[in-house]
């Protein structure tokens, strides 16, 4: 069977550790230390298979996407561990902390860097970041699997600096992904008009899904992570 022309499940590759910078240094997130301490307390109860790693675009499948969360993901043990303004060294530091080792993570969707960007980090240091989380949770969990979603795309329209950056850090992205147990998956384009904009039906503000975008977001990433999770 052939798989879709987005997806791109990449061989095996050595990797020299991304350099350091902001982006790859762990760094707690004061700001979101309630719903840090909250992810904690929930995965110290949960026996998951399967975890998602972002910022609020993960996070708000607890919200705009809850309905679809519960039909599509819940079935599959899923665990939200999604934190709204989360960067690369955010994330770092959240997986370092320990707090999710006990976890039995067979695939860990990972959807990063929107934020590194939105705070004028630049495409290499958001892929350099990036680069660091994978090494991180492949080296944390080293049976799982690694589903990484390209950064969604953003801004109204094509010529968007922020459009702009999306599109060279996924550029980026799919050279850091080039290693064993990692699935490169970029599916942005199924969110855009026929004129490559935004809509507000999709994306309210640009940036964030609506409850129909968390439905397209199961449509395409499912029939790639149900292998994945496969025994």
């Amino acid at each position: 069977m052939r798989l879709p022309a987005a997806l791109l499940v990449l061989a095996a590759c050595t990797m020299p550790p991304p350099p350091k910078h902001v982006a790859t240094t762990p760094a707690p997130h004061v700001e979101a230390a309630e719903r840090t301490a909250v992810l904690a307390d929930r995965a110290h109860l949960a026996e998951a298979p399967l975890i998602l790693l972002g910022d609020s675009i993960t996070e708000q499948w607890e919200t705009a996407g809850a309905r679809v969360f519960a039909e599509r993901l819940a079935p599959r043990q899923a665990l939200d561990l999604g934190v709204s303004g989360d960067r690369t060294e955010h994330l770092l530091w959240r997986l370092k902390s320990g707090e999710y080792d006990h976890l039995p993570v067979r695939v860990a969707v990972v959807l990063i860097g929107s934020n590194n960007l939105g705070t004028r980090q630049t495409p290499q240091q958001t892929a350099d970041g990036v680069h660091a989380v994978l090494d991180d949770v492949l080296a944390r969990w080293p049976h799982s699997q690694v589903l990484l979603l390209a950064i969604f795309p953003r801004g109204l329209q094509t010529d968007d600096p922020l459009r702009l950056a999306v599109e060279q850090t996924n550029r980026l992205l799919r050279e850091v992904a080039n290693r064993d147990r990692v699935t490169w998956l970029d599916f942005g384009s199924v969110f855009l008009a026929a004129d490559g904009t935004l809509t507000p039906e999709i994306m309210p503000d640009a940036l964030h899904l609506s409850e129909t975008g968390y439905v397209m977001w199961a449509a395409e990433m499912l029939p790639v992570l149900d292998p994945l999770l496969a025994p």
